[in-house]
C-alpha cells in the first residue's frame, strides 16, 4: 500500500502537477468536496479537498478549478463505473472509490 506521500505525488502527477488542473465535485449534502483528475487509462482518480489541504498546506477554491460538478453529475457519468466499484448500493461512492484507490496502492501507473 502507498503512503499518503506516494499518492499525492500520483494524483499530482496525473494532474499535470497542479490542482487548478481538476475538476472539484461538490457533495453539498456532506458539506465536502473531492479533486478529481484521471490517471493514464483514463479511470477517475480522487482525492478528499480536506486531505489535500492536510497533505499540501494548499486551500482550494472551486472556482480555480478547471471546472465544477455536483456529485449527481458524476454519479449520473460515472454510473457503470460505480456499479462495478462500489461494493454496496448504500456506499457514498467517491468516499468508496476513495478508500478504494487507497487500499489498491492508488490507481495510478
Amino acid at each position: 500500500m502507498e503512503t499518503n506521500t506516494q499518492l499525492l505525488s500520483n494524483f499530482l502527477f496525473s494532474c499535470g502537477g497542479n490542482w487548478h488542473n481538476t475538476l472539484y465535485i461538490r457533495d453539498d449534502a456532506a458539506g465536502n468536496g473531492y479533486l478529481m483528475t484521471a490517471d493514464r487509462d483514463g479511470m477517475p482518480l480522487l482525492m478528499e479537498v480536506g486531505a489535500f489541504n492536510r497533505l499540501t498546506g494548499n486551500s482550494i477554491d472551486p472556482a480555480e478549478c478547471c471546472g465544477e460538478m455536483a456529485l449527481g453529475v458524476f454519479e449520473t457519468v460515472y454510473a457503470k463505473y460505480l456499479l462495478w466499484r462500489c461494493p454496496s448500493a448504500q456506499e457514498h461512492s467517491l468516499r468508496s472509490i476513495c478508500v478504494q484507490a487507497h487500499e489498491r496502492g492508488g490507481g495510478t501507473q
